[in-house]
């Protein structure tokens, strides 16, 4: 198992999305998250909680992390 990144909320539950940008002519964002990962993008870490994000669950390795809604720690 190989973790792309891990994103920990302590406080409050967050929304968190990871898009890369597409190649030109693609438009300018869209998801990494595969569709057979099990999981949506954007995904809720709980409050307290974590979410790993496995390298297998990403279409780029090139990604950006994006959280809303609560402080939260993202390591790659």
């Amino acid at each position: 198992m190989s973790i792309a990144a891990a994103a920990a909320a302590a406080a409050a539950k967050a929304s968190v999305h990871v898009d890369y940008e597409n190649p030109v002519g693609y438009g300018r964002c869209s998801s990494a998250i595969e569709g057979s990962a099990g999981y949506g993008n954007p995904f809720t870490v709980a409050v307290g909680g974590t979410k790993v994000a496995l390298k297998t669950d990403l279409e780029s390795e090139h990604v950006r992390v994006g959280a809303r809604d609560a402080g939260i720690t993202v390591t790659y």
